[in-house]
């Protein structure tokens, strides 16, 4: 029978907080809000959209509890208020506190659920959205294992120029702590720029929300910003969003995608417009400084040095970066087609039946150069 088992080791869940929170519907009269819950529906919401009948089952070093649901039954009784209340059955404290957590066992699973599970693209997509998600918890708060495997976090190549600084700015307002990076990316090891890093990241209480956005929904095309082009692949904005209330966020109720409605995010949204300016300028300059894309990128690699948050939080500062203007080249790509029969002929009369293309190509200038006294 296939089911969904999701298992941690981070506590458990206090009985109380169960009974008048995490089990109930809403938040109760006296609840405050904290880092990540805000509609107190968003677990009920989870198991009902995967399955029919659910167990969850905690323990703290305190006590414990378990939940068993038959969603069908529970959705039949509805005529009083407590009906409305998942039955919570007392058990013992875990034993040390390694045990200490929660488990939820899910069976009788949706049709749709269990047809995309089945999808061969299904592990990967998931580990994937997971790795996005949560690139500023992973390996540094939680682990996260899906089928036995560690989820590795998304891969941002965080640089800062070497001659320069990043942008960093901090703004309190109305309740929330906004801190504001822009900067380059850090190439890879061939000089180039991971295109599916580049953009903007908006980030609420650590849960990425927006990851390397290249829409309109981070500015891209609107107003002073240029729609995005691979031209850009070296720009990375971030825009962490901290509140002790999770209702100020810009975060949608699945906290899955940015509500760019929000009062806050509009009030930010300019800044992040202003922010990335000297970047793209910077970048428009090197492209300018040699036609060749490639040549430009790798050109503009030189100048980037690989960096951390906490390197680039020393002081709050706008981005600026010099403009070396690289060296003239002194060579040139030579491409010409000949006959595959007069190749062969080369290739015989030179004893080298496997000698590329390119390589003859070499070689025969090379003969006419020495045969002509030019070199």
């Amino acid at each position: 029978m296939l089911k969904v088992t999701i298992q941690d080791n981070c506590g458990g869940i206090d009985l109380e907080y169960a009974r008048t929170e995490a089990f109930n519907f809403g938040h109760s009269e006296g609840h405050t809000p904290e880092n990540l819950g805000v509609y107190g529906v968003g677990l009920k919401r989870a198991v009902f959209k995967i399955g029919r009948r659910f167990t969850i089952e905690s323990k703290t070093m305190q006590g414990g509890f378990v939940c068993s649901v038959d969603v069908d039954d529970w959705l039949a009784k509805d005529g009083l208020l407590e009906d409305w209340r998942f039955p919570l059955k007392e058990t013992g404290p875990a034993p040390f506190a390694s045990a200490a957590g929660t488990k939820i066992e899910i069976t009788n699973l949706n049709d749709e659920v269990v047809h995309r599970i089945n999808d061969p693209t299904f592990a990967s997509e998931l580990c994937r959205r997971i790795g996005r998600t949560f690139v500023f918890f992973l390996n540094q708060h939680v682990r996260i294992r899906v089928g036995g495997s560690d989820i590795p976090p998304f891969d941002i190549p965080i640089g800062k120029p070497k001659q320069g600084s990043a942008t960093y700015e901090r703004i309190d307002e109305r309740g929330v702590t906004v801190r504001l990076f822009v900067t380059l990316a850090r190439p890879n090891a061939a000089g180039r720029y991971e295109p599916d890093a580049a953009g903007w990241y908006v980030v609420c209480n650590g849960r990425c929300v927006l990851t390397a956005d290249k829409s309109d929904t981070s500015g891209w095309g609107v107003t002073a910003m240029p729609p995005f082009h691979p031209q850009y692949n070296p720009f990375l904005g971030f825009v962490f969003f901290d509140s002790e209330d999770p209702y100020k966020l810009p975060w949608t109720t699945t906290k899955h995608s940015l509500n760019r409605e929000s009062t806050i995010y509009q009030l930010v949204k300019g800044r992040m417009t202003t922010s990335a300016q000297p970047v793209l300028a910077f970048i428009r300059r090197k492209y300018k400084l040699d036609s060749d894309g490639i040549s430009a990128e790798a050109e503009a690699s030189k100048d980037v040095a690989s960096a951390t948050f906490k390197d680039l939080s020393v002081r709050q500062s706008v981005f600026r970066a010099s403009v070396v203007k690289a060296k003239p080249k002194t060579t040139v790509k030579i491409q010409y087609d000949a006959e595959i029969t007069d190749v062969d002929k080369i290739r015989k009369h030179l004893g080298r039946s496997a000698l590329a293309a390119w390589a003859i190509g070499k070689h025969t200038f090379d003969y006419f150069m020495k045969q002509e006294g030019l070199k």
